[in-house]
């Protein structure tokens, strides 16, 4: 009676914990990004449902050296911050990093096209800027993908085209050249409202920094569970096995 007790016990806190890591994936997110803003940079990605993890928040204190240490060596991410203009205007723009970041890499440099996948993005406006691919053999305009020091924030491109400062509040900026519209060159424009870059003069307010994975689709959660199944009714078979030993 006691090994069935256990055994059932077993089953449901396994599907317990399977369901948890359902709700868990599917709640993923912070304040920053809407359902709508995620389904969009789900879209720009184009790798179907993703499980965001919140890996970095600023507090009111931070400097870089806190983004750093919550976010250096976890692999890809998206970053994501307020951004406000000399005019007062506030957009929600950031970027994908297909690396993880570092605080001593200094350059992230992609020279080959297919290392090319990292995209900035203005959610307020609804548009996606991709790095630049290669022109002719060897063009190095788009090759720059990430700046990693531990007096910068999460910064983007050569410009630098998404710049966060050390103090991750006063004085960025965006000076778009490794990424720009539609694969197009065009230097010097701000990825907030594609004006001309005059002095750095981008306030950031809050920043959010997401691990990236795939959620499985539903059919993979019925494989495992069907896999919890026959984990659980081999156990059942043994215990009864054992129990006839017992008897004899």
């Amino acid at each position: 009676m006691q090994n069935k007790f256990r055994v059932a016990s077993s089953l449901a806190l396994a599907s317990a914990g399977l369901f948890f890591c359902m709700g868990a994936q599917a709640a993923s997110g912070s304040t920053l990004l809407s359902p709508a803003y995620q389904a969009q940079l789900e879209t720009w990605l184009g790798e179907g449902r993703l499980a965001l993890t919140n890996i970095y928040s600023k507090a009111a204190s931070d400097t870089a050296l806190d983004f750093h240490k919550a976010s250096d060596g976890k692999g890809r991410t998206f970053s994501v911050m307020e951004a406000t203009n000399s005019s007062g205007k506030t957009w929600l723009v950031g970027g994908y990093n297909p690396q993880s970041w570092s605080s001593t890499d200094g350059t992230h440099v992609t020279m080959d096209d297919s290392q090319r996948t990292a995209f900035l993005f203005n959610l307020t406006a609804g548009f996606m800027l991709p790095q630049l691919k290669q022109y002719f053999n060897g063009d190095g305009i788009g090759k720059d993908q990430t700046y990693n020091q531990p007096d910068y924030g999460p910064t983007f491109g050569y410009g630098h085209d998404l710049y966060v400062p050390q103090d991750l509040t006063h004085g960025g900026s965006s000076f778009l050249y490794t990424y720009n519209y539609r694969g197009l060159p065009s230097t010097g424009v701000s990825l907030l409202d594609g004006s001309t870059w005059h002095a750095n003069d981008v306030t950031f307010g809050a920043i959010q920094v997401f691990t990236i994975s795939a959620v499985p689709e539903p059919g993979t959660f019925g494989m495992l569970m069907a896999g919890l199944l026959l984990i659980v009714a081999r156990r059942r078979g043994k215990c009864a096995a054992g129990n006839v030993q017992d008897a004899k």
